[in-house]
């Protein structure tokens, strides 16, 4: 008897694990598939202004790349330089990428500059993106100190 439950729980265990397996697979498949597209959304967890604690945002705010635009829907906490009266767009809004370099880096890593320029500011997002979806985002522009964000690729369910 005590023979049959240990091999049960062995047995549901070497499931478990395989069926993990095949979701980290089909996962890399997605974020792999997205990137070679240009089409992916990485949906921010928190921020890292480059003075004071790191802060936990609410649910809603993104970095979306498709094809040659990106819409940026980011906070914002840190120096502005020189900035329209009222603050500006700050990291909310969509312009045309400009310029899009990729390259691999360790551990399945993608290293993405993205380069644009809008009305008020011009802007370089580095992104690191693994290849399980977690990123992380950082953004230099003229006019504002650079800030930082981690997050999560979203996928259409």
């Amino acid at each position: 008897m005590m023979m049959a439950l240990v091999a049960a729980v062995l047995l549901g265990g070497c499931a478990t694990s395989a069926e993990r397996a095949a979701h980290k697979a089909e996962q890399v498949k997605k974020v792999a598939a997205a990137l070679n597209e240009r089409q992916y959304k990485i949906a921010i967890a928190r921020m890292y202004p480059m003075k004071g604690p790191s802060k936990t945002v609410s649910y809603g705010y993104s970095v979306e790349v498709k094809n040659d635009s990106l819409f940026s829907y980011l906070p914002y906490f840190g120096r502005a330089y020189n900035v329209p009266y009222g603050g500006g767009k700050g990291l909310n809004f969509s312009a045309p990428i400009e310029s899009y370099q990729e390259g691999m880096g360790k551990n399945g890593k993608r290293h993405i500059e993205i380069k644009l320029t809008n009305e008020e500011d011009t802007y370089l997002y580095t992104l690191e993106v693994f290849d399980n979806g977690s990123s992380s985002v950082s953004v230099m522009s003229r006019q504002r100190e650079q800030i930082s964000y981690s997050g999560d690729m979203e996928f259409d369910r």
